[in-house]
C-alpha cells in the first residue's frame, strides 16, 4: 500500500501543486485541506512560503480513504487505521466493510427482485380478462410462508391481522425474506370442501430459495386469474377453478395463492386493490 506519511524533504517527489493533485483525484482543494487538517494525507508543506506539494503515489491513498468512507468509515476510524494500525488489523477492518456491503448489496437486490415480481403480476392483469382462467408458465420464484395459528377461524384479513404481523417482522427481521408480494393460501383440501379458510401468510422472491426460510415453488405452470375487490362472489372463482382443475384432468400441486398486489383510489377516491389467484397444476398420470 503507498505510505501516507509526509517526505518533507523529498521536493523532487512531492511536487504537484494542490490545484494538480485535486483535479488528479477528482477532488476539491477543500477535501485535500480536510484530509490535512484531519492528518490522513499529508502533502510536502514549503517552509518558505507555506504551500503544500503532493506526490503522484498519494494518488492510491486518496482512493483508498475515499473508498473507505463510502464504505462507512469515519475519518477517526481512518486516521487510527493508518497511523496506529498494522497491515492485519487493516485487513479485519477492510473485510468487515466488505461484508456490510455485501449485506446492503443483498438487502437492495431483494428489493429489486420484488419491484420486478410485482410489476410482473400486475403486467399479467393487462393480458387477460379479468376473472377468466388462463394457464400460465411461470418464473422460477421461491416462497416464504407463516402458518396461520387459528386456521379455522381465518376468513377475512381481519382475522388474521395477528398472523400477518408475525410474517412482516420475520421477513424484516431476516434478509432473505422478501414483504412484497404478499399473500394468503387456501389448501386445496379446503378448496374442494368449499372451506375457504386462509391456513399460511405467504411473500414471494425473484431470488433464489435458501431452503432455509424460502423454498422452491411447487411446480412451473399454474392456473390463474385476477380480479379486483370488486368482484362480489369470490366463491365462484374457486368453483371455476375446481371445474377447470376437474374438466381438463389436470392435479393441482400446490395450495391455491391469492396475491394482495397493490390498493389504488379512482378520482371518487373509491378503494380497491388487485388479486392474482394461482394454483401450481400439472396433467394427472
Amino acid at each position: 500500500m503507498t505510505t501516507f506519511y509526509d517526505y518533507k524533504n523529498d521536493q523532487q517527489e512531492y511536487s504537484l501543486t494542490v490545484s494538480q493533485f485535486a483535479k488528479l483525484c477528482g477532488t476539491t482543494r477543500d477535501t485535500l485541506r480536510h484530509y490535512y487538517e484531519q492528518e490522513i494525507l499529508m502533502p510536502r508543506v514549503d517552509e518558505s512560503n507555506g504551500y503544500h506539494y503532493y506526490s503522484a503515489s498519494q494518488i492510491s491513498s486518496f482512493f483508498f480513504i475515499s473508498t473507505m468512507r463510502q464504505a462507512g468509515c469515519s475519518i477517526p476510524e481512518i486516521r487510527d487505521l493508518i497511523h496506529n494500525s498494522s497491515r492485519e488489523a487493516i485487513e479485519r477492518l477492510t473485510n468487515s466493510k466488505i461484508l456490510e456491503m455485501q449485506r446492503e448489496l443483498y438487502r437492495i437486490n431483494k428489493k429489486i427482485s420484488a419491484l420486478h415480481l410485482g410489476m410482473w403480476i400486475l403486467g399479467e392483469f393487462g393480458g387477460h380478462k379479468k376473472g377468466s382462467l388462463f394457464l400460465q408458465t411461470m418464473p422460477e420464484i421461491s416462497i416464504s410462508k407463516t402458518p396461520i395459528k387459528n386456521k379455522d377461524f381465518a376468513h377475512h384479513t381481519a382475522d388474521i391481522a395477528e398472523d400477518i404481523s408475525e410474517h412482516l417482522k420475520k421477513a424484516v427481521d431476516k434478509d432473505s425474506l422478501s414483504i412484497f408480494p404478499t399473500g394468503v393460501t387456501i389448501s386445496y383440501e379446503d378448496l374442494v370442501k368449499k372451506h375457504y379458510v386462509y391456513n399460511n401468510i405467504i411473500s414471494l422472491s425473484f431470488l433464489p430459495a435458501d431452503n432455509i426460510d424460502t423454498f422452491p415453488s411447487e411446480g412451473r405452470f399454474a392456473l390463474c386469474c385476477h380480479q379486483d375487490n370488486l368482484s362480489k362472489d369470490i366463491e365462484k372463482t374457486y368453483l371455476k377453478i375446481l371445474s377447470y382443475i376437474k374438466k381438463n384432468r389436470l392435479k393441482a400441486c400446490s395450495d391455491l395463492y391469492v396475491i394482495s398486489l397493490i390498493n389504488l383510489y379512482d378520482k371518487e377516491k373509491e378503494h380497491t386493490y388487485f388479486k392474482y389467484l394461482f394454483i401450481y397444476v400439472e396433467p394427472e398420470d
